[in-house]
């Protein structure tokens, strides 16, 4: 057995455990509503990955609970509807599917072993020193982004409380599903790109700008964005109708996650690629940061 298998069993048992109380915490907290049931799973779960990260003093245990655990929130609701679903529930289900096990696999490939932790947790442990464990580990690293996952996947719980008085699907919510592929197909197509780069430039060195990366310096997470813009579709076009909402509260969950990639994850990246990529500045200047659109647009203005 590989040491990299040996890690990704011990992943599994974390998870699995992680899982597992949270499902013990739905059943104690059945008499709390639905909403708060999963909520408290969600943060018991992670804190129970938090626990395992500080066992193992690595970090990078988290990395897959940002797809594993969305397709079990959205059991818990199918299950508190008594597995009846409607047609956009079926393209929901689909779409949640496609995208945790394409980005599940991709983490699977990718990932060196427990040998390794992702390096900007190596960063984060050498700036905030004794402040790391609590601010940086659990909350930056855990904690924070269980909340927006999370909030980001409330659509979903609206979807399936919803879905008895709207039984047809809306065109916003066949919008949601084909944004939700558009988004999957994106990364999918981003990372092959970037993975084959790497490949002809082990030392990474250089700059990739074929593709779509001619258009977003950072497709992969473009196309991340996208999906979970679609997911918000899916819970708005139920609100949007019951409530005679245009816009539901639930845009901030897609707000937030934007937000976040925008102004934390990839600003972080991209000052590391500076430090010994001094060509990257005028790779910044030529596209933008996320949104292939604003690309294309100036490039056509500056013609």
């Amino acid at each position: 057995m590989t040491t990299k298998t040996k890690g990704l069993l011990t992943v599994l048992f974390a998870y699995t455990i992680a899982i597992g109380l949270g499902v013990l915490s739905i059943l104690y907290n059945l008499h709390l509503g639905d909403m708060l049931q999963i909520f408290i799973a969600d943060i018991i779960a992670t804190f129970m990955i938090y626990c395992f990260s500080v066992t193992y003093k690595n970090s990078s245990f988290y990395d897959p609970y940002w797809s594993v655990i969305p397709p079990f929130i959205l059991l818990f609701w199918i299950w508190k509807q008594d597995f009846i679903f409607s047609e956009t529930v079926s393209l929901l289900i689909f779409a949640m599917l496609f995208w945790s096990i394409r980005l599940t696999t991709n983490w699977i490939k990718t990932w060196e072993g427990l040998h390794h932790e992702d390096w900007r947790y190596v960063d984060m442990r050498k700036n905030l020193g004794s402040s790391f464990e609590l601010l940086g580990n659990f909350g930056g690293i855990h904690f924070f982004p269980t909340l927006i996952v999370f909030f980001c996947c409330m659509p979903m719980g609206v979807t399936l409380q919803l879905q008895e008085f709207m039984p047809d699907t809306s065109m916003q919510a066949y919008a949601g599903f084909f944004i939700c592929i558009l988004g999957i197909l994106y990364e999918i197509i981003s990372d092959v790109q970037l993975h084959r780069f790497r490949r002809k430039n082990p030392h990474q060195k250089g700059i990739i700008e074929t593709g779509l990366w001619n258009y977003s310096r950072h497709p992969n997470y473009y196309g991340e964005i996208l999906f979970w813009w679609g997911i918000f579709l899916f819970g708005n076009s139920y609100l949007s109708q019951t409530e005679g909402l245009g816009l539901s509260y639930l845009i901030l969950a897609p707000i937030a996650m934007t937000l976040m990639f925008w102004y934390a994850s990839i600003p972080w990246i991209e000052i590391k690629i500076l430090r010994t990529r001094p060509a990257y500045k005028d790779y910044q200047k030529r596209v933008h940061i996320l949104f292939p659109e604003i690309t294309i647009l100036k490039r056509l203005i500056g013609k």
